[in-house]
């Protein structure tokens, strides 16, 4: 496994740089250039990789995943967005330095969550095969692939989940803030230029306050905060998520049948008052048409080659493809996720996606946590959204969140508490060490041996 996840990083510095069409950062460098073309030198660069090498070898590994996914867009600075080397962006070398820092660590582990691995697995790997098989570049599935390499080290070790939970709270206010200061009528964020992005990344930071994992003074103010956010990105695939969200969230009991009956009942009732959500609110009508006919074209490229696809990234039928009333001819994926990875990767890639998607949600659904909600919520927007794919915010919070919900026992100030095995019920052990004469250590063995 050591020799997978550093194989994955060597292969992702070796790669050409990653085109925007195929799903690189919206902010990435035209016509290929690097920070050294920016700066003239390369001493800036090798000033900034040693720099941040120092920052990862120094930081708790917590900062650096908040760090990734803050920086993802820059933060509104138009360098961060800039390649570092070859297509490697800064928030690309914070995870790069996170995967080999723990990577010699030698921290504790949890169950292999064998299953949900292997189907991750196959779905990358079929994938890599049908994208190479269409002659396209695989580069932003190695980025993708680093996301998921993330995911597998986080679901074998504990994190101390409130730092990022934190950090990605902070960084939703400041994009809310930011975006209502700047005046926008759609709420776009301060550099995240996504509506769609800009609500899951509001979503991710509202589940752990809806789980009380997040508690301070204020906590539900803060939430009707981010409620309101969510309204103002004025995108319905986010507030179809958001009310799922709270659907599951109110359920007394959960399990993977259980949610995938609200997500199915949900959107058939979403799809019957789309239309007039639509009107009622004055919102873009034609975004409905133009989701609908990318889907239709979607399924007929995936029947015109149902094995391999057209490669990662690429639909054949989408090419040419144009409605009454829209007068630029532009290259339009699928707006479903199951849709788009049919289309592009074939059956039997969307066969292990769904595979892996439905064994990470039995061993969520268990625990009724943030990473749960967010999973639900990524889950949702799929329906009308492609939520997958290489320089996403939405995609790297959804790899951190559901790592972090499947690791071991989590360390606070206040004790252990450990997750049970999801086929044994969804009950949890918490021991507590802020009673007198209770040692963590003491709270450890006992927790040991009530497993």
């Amino acid at each position: 496994m050591k020799l997978l996840l550093m194989a994955s990083a060597a292969a992702a510095i070796s790669v050409p740089v990653i085109s925007a069409d195929l799903g690189g950062p919206p902010g990435a460098a035209p016509d290929g250039a690097s920070l050294t073309d920016v700066m003239g030198s390369p001493w800036p660069v090798a000033a900034t990789l040693v720099a941040l090498a120092t920052l990862g070898m120094l930081l708790p590994p917590e900062l650096l995943l908040t760090g990734a996914v803050v920086l993802g867009h820059g933060f509104g600075i138009a360098a961060m967005q800039v390649p570092v080397a070859g297509p490697l962006l800064i928030s690309d070398v914070l995870l790069l330095v996170y995967l080999l820092r723990v990577v010699a660590e030698r921290g504790t582990s949890a169950e292999r969550n064998g299953s949900v691995n292997l189907w991750l697995a196959l779905f990358l790997g079929w994938s890599f095969l049908a994208t190479l098989y269409a002659g396209l570049t695989v580069t932003p599935l190695l980025r993708i692939a680093a996301y998921s390499a993330v995911f597998i080290l986080l679901s074998r070790r504990w994190v101390d989940r409130r730092l990022v939970y934190h950090g990605v709270l902070c960084y939703a206010l400041a994009n809310l803030v930011g975006g209502v200061l700047l005046g926008q009528p759609r709420l776009l964020g301060v550099d995240i230029g996504d509506p769609s992005q800009t609500g899951a990344l509001l979503l991710a930071a509202l589940c752990p306050l809806l789980t009380s994992e997040l508690r301070f003074s204020g906590r539900w103010f803060v939430g009707a905060v981010l409620f309101c956010g969510i309204f103002l990105t004025q995108t319905r695939g986010v507030w179809f998520a958001t009310v799922v969200v709270l659907v599951v969230w109110a359920q007394k009991k959960l399990s993977a049948v259980r949610i995938a009956a609200v997500l199915a009942g949900l959107g058939l009732a979403g799809l019957q008052i789309v239309g007039l959500v639509t009107q009622w609110l004055g919102l873009n009508s034609f975004s409905e048409v133009l989701r609908t006919q990318s889907v239709v074209n979607g399924i007929r490229s995936g029947l015109e080659n149902p094995v391999f696809g057209s490669g990662w990234g690429h639909v054949s039928s989408m090419d040419h493809f144009q409605v009454a009333g829209w007068n630029p001819i532009r290259h339009v994926m699928p707006y479903n996720l199951f849709v788009n990875v049919f289309a592009s990767v074939g059956l039997p890639a969307l066969l292990a996606l769904a595979l892996f998607l439905g064994a990470l949600l039995r061993r969520l659904a268990c625990r009724r946590d943030a990473p749960l909600l967010f999973t639900v919520a990524v889950l949702a927007m799929s329906l009308t959204e492609m939520t997958l794919y290489a320089g996403s915010t939405l995609t790297l919070i959804f790899f951190v969140y559901a790592g972090m919900g499947l690791g071991p026992a989590v360390p606070t100030d206040r004790g252990i508490v450990r997750m049970r095995n999801p086929t044994t019920g969804p009950r949890l052990t918490a021991l507590r060490a802020d009673k007198p004469g209770r040692t963590e250590a003491g709270v450890r063995r006992k927790a040991s041996a009530t497993m």
